[in-house]
């Protein structure tokens, strides 16, 4: 039984170490456009979007960024327990602005997931070698999903209180989920609609996607703690530990 244990183990080890050196390969920002697949499911499990499209240093995410005719779609994985636990802690920000970076129209930005603090530590779980067990998955999935209310959104005159609800009616969807080999995956969908003012005539849009500082936003004090640096030039840490990089996409036409 033992034996059988560190078998599983380490084939799980040798799954994640190929997955970790697979996405490190990748371009360190997404150098085209995608159109997405059809019939989307947003639910956190990302199995319709094949290979992700970068893999960026400074944040420690793979991701693809889609649209379609009506939506924009962001989608990204992580891996290291530490970088889990600050997405669940502090969310993804995704600011979309225009091309024109003389332009005074404001930025469209989407925070996603806000998770109470009481709900959103995880790391833990994900440290000890192996898979999680089905009954593991299913709580920690429930942990930092069962208690989220809004999507946090500014720079949309519709939402003047900066936030919506999770379940609302207005084409704004995130989903995500930690499987069973302790990979974090998470799914943003957003009506194009919502961000016309920031599209210019050639469908083109400046985008930045900023992983939060979990511990600050929760007003929770760190002490001896230190954000990670990622190598490109363009990559940087913010004042306050969150991590971030910027690009520019445009948009795939059918």
């Amino acid at each position: 039984m033992r034996a059988r244990i560190i078998t599983i183990s380490l084939l799980w080890t040798l799954i994640l170490t190929n997955v970790i050196s697979f996405a490190q390969k990748l371009p360190n920002k997404q150098e085209t456009s995608i159109y997405a697949p059809v019939n989307i499911k947003i639910d956190g499990k990302i199995t319709e979007w094949g290979n992700f499209q970068a893999y960026n240093s400074a944040t420690e995410i793979s991701y693809t960024m889609a649209n379609d005719n009506d939506k924009l779609y962001f989608i990204c994985s992580a891996t290291q327990p530490e970088v889990i636990q600050k997405i669940i802690e502090g969310g993804i920000t995704l600011s979309i602005s225009p091309a024109d970076k003389k332009s005074v129209i404001e930025p469209v930005t989407i925070t996603y997931p806000v998770v109470p603090w009481a709900n959103s530590q995880v790391d833990y779980a994900l440290r000890p070698s192996g898979p999680l067990t089905k009954a593991t998955v299913s709580l920690l999935n429930n942990k930092i999903s069962d208690h989220l209310k809004k999507i946090e959104i500014s720079g949309v005159k519709e939402f003047p209180d900066g936030s919506i609800s999770v379940y609302n009616d207005k084409g704004i969807i995130g989903a995500h989920y930690i499987s069973s080999d302790k990979v974090y995956t998470y799914e943003l969908a957003l009506p194009l609609s919502l961000i016309s003012a920031q599209i210019n005539d050639q469908n083109t849009f400046n985008y930045k996607v900023q992983v939060n500082d979990g511990m600050e936003r929760n007003n929770v004090i760190v002490v001896g703690g230190m954000g990670s640096n990622g190598s490109a030039s363009s990559n940087q840490i913010a004042p306050n530990g969150a991590t971030y990089f910027s690009a520019s996409y445009t948009l795939k036409r059918n």
